[in-house]
């Protein structure tokens, strides 16, 4: 029987971002919205290319918001430069798989990054500092807790801690120390999630571009889960 991927950012997110897309561009954001949610491992050809594209975007957005407070506060030098390396790299994808969808597709899909520094800036969401969304009930991150999903295994204590953050809480409010940790403890399962999703690809894609794309995000990712991986057993013992 098959297993629902599940959709990998909150709905509430999504919804925002579509209302405060421009009204010219409501029927593609419409499309959009279709293709969010529309289970990846049950799509093939034009139609998961299209749903890959519009989640995939949003999956590197939140990961950009994530990493943003962590270059800034991050009390190792290696996260800082891990944190800038994911803005750098994913920001440059988003802009990638939002130009393919619209040259494949006609199909706007918001940059998110730009919606949710709107939705902070006009107070939308959990505040300036906060990730607009994120704190909902019941709202995982994609692996986080799941045994076998290749991420960090968490504990019973560090779950309650992750849950007294209300999972994707305002990074920026940490005191460093502890943000590197989050920030690590948080991002092994994100990442795990997008890699969940890439090795969908090769099978289901219609475009080479998103094979070689998938390809990529397996790759990096996976290397920076070994990173944090080790630097939470080194650091911190977990």
């Amino acid at each position: 029987m098959k297993t629902r991927l599940p959709l990998l950012i909150a709905p509430a997110v999504l919804a925002m971002l579509l209302v405060l897309a421009p009204a010219n561009t409501a029927p593609s954001h419409a499309q959009m919205g279709d293709m969010m949610g529309q289970p990846l491992d049950q799509l093939t050809g034009d139609d998961f290319d299209k749903a890959f594209l519009s989640q995939m975007t949003m999956h590197h957005g939140m990961a950009v918001m994530m990493a943003r407070p962590t270059v800034a506060n991050a009390s190792h030098q290696e996260v800082k430069d891990l944190a800038q390396s994911i803005i750098n790299d994913q920001t440059k994808e988003i802009s990638q798989m939002r130009g393919r969808a619209k040259d494949w597709y006609g199909l706007d899909i918001p940059d998110p990054v730009a919606m949710m520094d709107q939705m902070m800036g006009s107070g939308t969401g959990t505040g300036q500092q906060g990730m607009p969304g994120m704190n909902m009930p019941g709202m995982n991150m994609p692996g986080m807790a799941t045994p076998g999903s290749g991420g960090m295994p968490m504990n019973p204590s560090s779950m309650s801690q992750m849950n007294d953050m209300s999972m994707m809480g305002s990074l920026a409010q940490l005191p460093p120390g502890r943000l590197d940790v989050v920030f690590l403890s948080m991002m092994i399962p994100y990442h795990q999630g997008a890699i969940t999703m890439a090795k969908l690809v090769p099978d289901r894609a219609s475009h080479q571009e998103l094979k070689d794309l998938a390809t990529g995000i397996i790759s990096s990712q996976s290397a920076e889960i070994d990173k944090m991986n080790g630097w939470l057993q080194s650091w911190y013992s977990l």
